[in-house]
């Protein structure tokens, strides 16, 4: 399951809070190389396909502006 990020440059993690935090030990604990990847957590409850691409497009845009 988590292997399918494995292209991803920077990884955005929204969720409720239970699942992302299980989610993100998974892969502290299985793949360093994608949890290294992670640069985000959200915590959202059962987003739509919109919500999740404006959290991203929110999310990422103040990243390229602390840049």
């Amino acid at each position: 399951m988590i292997h399918a990020v494995n292209e991803s440059k920077e990884i955005l993690i929204l969720g409720p809070r239970s699942a992302k935090l299980e989610l993100i030990k998974h892969a502290h604990h299985h793949d360093a190389q994608i949890a290294a990847k992670i640069v985000g957590v959200e915590t959202v409850d059962h987003p739509s396909d919109k919500e999740i691409l404006a959290y991203a497009r929110k999310f990422f845009y103040k990243v390229d502006q602390m840049l």
